[in-house]
């Protein structure tokens, strides 16, 4: 990799929405409220890439100056989160509220100047808890206000972030659950999580809100209206797009890439998700992955290109 490719991009790494990491490292039901946000795939910082695979260590690797990443354990308002605003629950409507809260929070711990002039990464990651909520209120969680609301909270960004690259993860289909429906821990933990994925009478209605909420995110980033300046551009991620649950060597589901809820990542799934978003990151926009490649080693940015690939330099 070239080492010039993560100081030019971010010098701060922050995270809008991801994942606060609930249960990653939990081996009971009572562990999957802590939330272990030193691991999360975009923003983990626990110890270095050698131990902890995120996408905070990929960069801390190559730039020795990242800053933002969150470690240890904690809520969002937590000394140590950080950057890492995510919120355990959120929905697509909290996210106009959670971009003021991490600009304010960035100028307050930088202060105006440092926090203009820096280069900031963030990850933008939202729509399944909508998508575990859409049988109940379909007009609430439509694709169309699923797609205002992130492009209030990405408007946000746009005009008080300077200097800023988002990464915006596109949702994965919440239904592809149903496939880890065993045993009465899943099944009871899936019901109470994400129902309308997971009930037999509600589970098409939901992979097709799924399709609808990538389809209007899709058209809403392709559209350019976050490409008006040099210093701002937003960056469709899909690596989820097309997502299956992974397998282990008997074709069975591999319930090691999930907590004992079997809804959230494990901290195996987080290292995972770190290696797909890092190397669609690497890939050109209109070329990059839509599913998970659990073989996948960490790209290197093409020989004499050195950037995360945007809508401008790919």
């Amino acid at each position: 990799m070239a080492s010039n490719m993560c100081a030019k991009v971010a010098s701060f790494l922050i995270s809008m929405v991801s994942m606060a990491a609930n249960g990653a490292k939990a081996v009971t039901i009572i562990g999957l409220l802590i939330e272990y946000r030193g691991v999360s795939w975009s923003i983990g910082g626990d110890s270095d890439l050698t131990k902890v695979v995120t996408l905070a260590n990929i960069i801390k690797k190559y730039n020795r100056n990242l800053n933002g990443f969150s470690t240890g354990t904690g809520n969002q308002n937590a000394t140590n989160a950080l950057f890492n605003v995510a919120k355990p629950g959120a929905v697509s409507a909290d996210m106009p509220g959670q971009a003021n809260m991490l600009v304010n929070r960035m100028i307050e711990k930088l202060g105006p100047s440092r926090f203009n002039s820096e280069w900031k990464l963030v990850t933008f990651f939202i729509g399944g808890n909508d998508l575990c909520s859409y049988c109940e209120d379909t007009s609430r969680y439509s694709a169309a206000t699923y797609t205002n609301n992130v492009k209030t909270a990405l408007d946000i960004l746009h005009s008080r972030m300077p200097r800023t690259l988002v990464n915006f993860v596109t949702v994965l289909n919440v239904a592809e659950l149903e496939d880890l429906h065993e045993g009465a821990v899943c099944q009871n933990m899936q019901l109470f999580l994400c129902d309308c994925a997971i009930k037999k009478e509600t589970r098409e209605m939901v992979r097709l809100a799924n399709l609808a909420y990538q389809k209007a995110t899709n058209e809403l980033i392709d559209s350019g209206i976050y490409d008006t300046r040099d210093d701002f551009t937003v960056v469709r991620q899909p690596f989820m797009e097309h997502m299956k649950v992974p397998t282990a060597s008997n074709g069975k589901p591999d319930f090691s890439y999930f907590a004992p809820d079997c809804f959230h990542f494990s901290s195996k799934g987080h290292e995972a998700a770190a290696v797909e978003l890092w190397n669609n990151m690497m890939e050109k926009v209109g070329y990059k992955t839509t599913r998970w490649d659990l073989a996948a080693t960490l790209k290197c940015p093409s020989t004499g290109n050195g950037y995360i690939y945007t809508s401008k330099n790919s």
